[in-house]
């Protein structure tokens, strides 16, 4: 086995994504944000128009896309597309992205990031309301938008395509079945998709799973969790609950200027993989040849030899 370097802990916006490196990086390219109305949604819509994108911006509430697209109209002079819709209803969402194309031009980025959280142990889910209304929004989804971003890209052999995925992919989270069934069910279609398209030389798209760190704010509004529970909560934990709890509190910008870089191009080695944005993504880049030898960043279940 090769080792490499083990990448630096990243909590908010660092060097190799300081926005002031992506200044035009973007110029003339369409993004789509789902979630754009709050949160990581919010801060990554911001940060592509701030590299230039031009950014439709979908989710359910409207009054909180109009906000979005005030604020990116007054910081860069830049107008939106906004665009009031539920994921989970495909005639609504198929009009959005034909509308996007339409109004902006073809599109060049989309991120996936709209999605629900519910904290609570598996026997206590009401499976349809509950277990699969989280399939439904974090995997079906994100995954009817991406077959649609896909026929566009592939068309012009371009194209970035990133999924906000969670922890859930690489740990098990009591409580959690839904969502992290969701998000390791996202990670391995994208895997097998970027597959696909590398073998039928389409290359130009590069698709990812990015896990956006631990923002504290949508983590426990999700969850239904507050700050003054943390305490009580991480001593019941289990380790893997303990350790989310103790490391909360990444900025979102730091996941909005990761998927800057990443639409960019500057990831595409790693593609088909997922990455964290809490570790210095730049430093994976460096390393990208071991990553690839060593297949890391993947999904893979460890078996006896013979």
């Amino acid at each position: 086995m090769t080792f490499g370097v083990t990448p630096e802990d990243r909590h908010s916006v660092y060097p190799a994504i300081n926005p002031d490196n992506f200044v035009g990086a973007l110029e003339n390219k369409v993004a789509l944000v789902t979630g754009a109305g709050r949160g990581i949604g919010r801060a990554i819509a911001i940060a592509l128009a701030q590299a230039g994108a031009r950014v439709a911006l979908l989710a359910r509430t409207k009054s909180q896309l109009d906000e979005v697209a005030e604020e990116i109209k007054t910081k860069y002079g830049r107008n939106t597309l906004v665009l009031p819709v539920d994921v989970t209803n495909q005639s609504d969402v198929a009009a959005a992205f034909k509308k996007t194309e339409n109004e902006l031009g073809k599109l060049d980025v989309l991120i996936a990031n709209a999605g629900i959280a519910l904290w609570r142990p598996f026997l206590h889910l009401d499976f349809n309301e509950d277990f699969w209304r989280i399939m439904e929004v974090d995997f079906k989804a994100p995954m009817f938008l991406i077959q649609l971003a896909m026929k566009s890209m592939v068309e012009r052999k371009a194209g970035a395509i990133i999924a906000i995925s969670g922890q859930g992919v690489v740990q098990r989270f009591p409580g959690l079945s839904g969502n992290s069934a969701s998000k390791v069910a996202l990670h391995i279609a994208i895997g097998a998709l970027q597959d696909e398209l590398d073998a039928s030389g389409e290359s130009g798209v590069h698709m990812y799973t990015l896990c956006p760190g631990v923002v504290k704010t949508e983590l426990f509004k999700g969850y239904n969790l507050f700050e003054e529970d943390m305490e009580k909560m991480k001593q019941g934990s289990t380790k893997s609950w303990k350790g989310l709890l103790d490391t909360a509190g990444d900025s979102p910008e730091l996941c909005a200027q990761t998927c800057v870089y990443i639409a960019t191009g500057k990831a595409k080695e790693l593609r088909g993989r997922y990455i964290d944005v809490s570790k210095d993504i730049q430093s994976v880049v460096d390393q990208a040849d071991i990553v690839k030898k060593e297949n890391l960043y993947n999904m893979s279940i460890k078996q006896l030899d013979g």
